[in-house]
């Protein structure tokens, strides 16, 4: 039997609000396609961050998606994709803030700071 007080809130789930051009029933797929950001996320308190997605131009060609993401003592993280596929736009956007959280937390690591000694 697992306890499920030790298992790691769920901070996408919580903390995501879905803007313009997002319907709240798309809310478990779109949860479920951000899990692995979810895991980039668990070193800041729960309710410190927030996670902003939205859509402009939904199914036509200009379409661009926007991913915010707020975190405290740091520039807001913001990531687009103008994809016209709506799946492929959404893991562009979840790749690129993955991409932005692993180099900011290498900034803000001071052991990535010293020089390597031989």
């Amino acid at each position: 039997m697992t306890d499920s007080t030790s298992e790691p809130p769920d901070v996408i789930g919580e903390r995501l609000i879905l803007g313009t051009g997002f319907a709240e029933s798309e809310r478990p797929g779109i949860v479920e396609r951000f899990t692995t950001l979810g895991k980039r996320l668990r070193s800041y308190s729960g309710d410190s961050v927030e996670l902003r997605l939205s859509i402009k131009n939904r199914d036509r060609a200009e379409q661009c998606v926007t991913f915010e993401c707020l975190l405290p003592h740091a520039e807001p993280l913001v990531a687009t994709s103008a994809e016209p596929d709506l799946p492929i736009a959404l893991a562009e956007v979840r790749d690129d803030l993955i991409h932005q959280l692993d180099k900011l937390k290498t900034k803000r690591d001071p052991r990535h700071v010293r020089p390597h000694r031989p």
